[in-house]
């Protein structure tokens, strides 16, 4: 249970990172400061019949720069520019599943902590970093390691092309209402992809045959991210559609679907607010 609940207000914490950012200029930072409630429902792994139901009060951060932005769990810092070519390094945790609490994984081992680390080249069509408004297509590539924190597993690699678009919709003095969409085509190598979906002979049984994937493409998935952002709250959701159909993994017995909806809001106070 302990652990359940650990797992989710990380997750929750990424509920945020469809939260637009307001602009920063050149040589300053923002940080904020607060606390709020989030729910979200989300499959316990991309391609499971199943999934898990969120509502936790949750800790609010934000910190913003023209050299990094941290927000919640999410971290970008920009490492190079030339024109509107942008070089930036960013990472992600992914969550861990318990495989009693999954019938697919029943009996195999459980799913950790997935933490991915890795460098994205954009180019923006419209604007830039930290900009109001901006558009750009991304090339991204992340190393994966697995840990239940008692030790370290490589998991290999996750990689693809992206595009995303940020727009503000209504802007006042003291608040802003913005969309933002994102699509990605993600490949992943065959260390990444059995990690999630292999069956090895030693779990397979008569339901469960063994399986092992080969690197390629592993799906695509599109969101729509929305937030109100105020100088004392923050109010946000999104909606993530996940596609599996014709991926390296749809063989295997643990896809129970090929397509996975997650969805997710909250609101947040801000009792802190400083610029440096």
């Amino acid at each position: 249970m302990i652990k359940r609940c650990i797992i989710s207000i990380l997750f929750i914490l990424a509920l945020n990172a469809y939260a637009a950012e307001d602009s920063v200029e050149k040589g300053t930072a923002k940080m904020e400061l607060g606390a709020g409630l989030f729910y979200a429902d989300i499959p316990h792994y991309l391609g499971s019949d199943e999934s898990e139901q969120y509502l936790l009060p949750v800790p609010y951060f934000r910190y913003q720069s023209d050299k990094m932005a941290i927000d919640r769990n999410s971290f970008t810092g920009f490492l190079w520019q030339q024109e509107n070519l942008h070089l930036d390094l960013s990472a992600s945790v992914g969550l861990a599943v318990d495989s009693e609490d999954n019938k697919a994984r029943e009996g195999m081992d459980d799913l950790d902590w997935v933490f991915e680390l890795g460098p994205s080249l954009n180019y923006y069509l419209i604007g830039e970093p930290n900009a109001k408004q901006y558009l750009y297509l991304s090339l991204f590539a992340r190393k994966a390691i697995a840990t239940d924190f008692s030790g370290i597993d490589d998991i290999g690699w996750r990689y693809g092309p992206s595009v995303y678009y940020r727009v503000p919709i209504i802007e006042k003095a003291d608040s802003q209402f913005s969309l933002a969409f994102r699509g990605n085509i993600n490949f992943a190598s065959d260390k990444y992809l059995d990690y999630y979906y292999g069956v090895s002979d030693l779990h397979s049984n008569e339901t469960r045959q063994a399986y092992s994937s080969r690197s390629g493409f592993s799906g695509a998935d599109v969101s729509i991210g929305v937030h109100f952002d105020t100088a004392k709250y923050w109010l946000g959701g999104f909606v993530k559609y996940h596609h599996l159909a014709n991926s390296q993994q749809d063989a295997s017995p643990l896809v129970k679907q090929d397509y996975n909806v997650s969805v997710g809001f909250g609101v947040a106070w801000k009792f802190y607010r400083r610029n440096f």
